[in-house]
């Protein structure tokens, strides 16, 4: 199967199915390059929704404690 045609599949899919989907394929990746992975259920898109909103500042403060910086 080629990415095209796996591209209208993912295009049906509302926006959470699709992070799940990107949490899924870096999870695999990070496993094929034995790479340690956070867990994937530390990522909440719901979050990030309206971030368009906040001033670049505020998002970036919030990333950098998420993530622990």
């Amino acid at each position: 199967m080629t990415i095209n045609q796996l591209l209208p599949s993912i295009a049906s899919l509302s926006h959470a199915e699709k992070f799940q989907l990107v949490q899924i394929v870096l999870r695999q990746l990070a496993e094929e390059e034995s790479i340690v992975a956070p867990p994937a259920d530390d990522f909440d898109p719901r979050r990030y929704f309206g971030v368009a909103h906040q001033s670049r500042q505020a998002v970036d403060d919030s990333l950098s404690t998420a993530n622990g910086a």
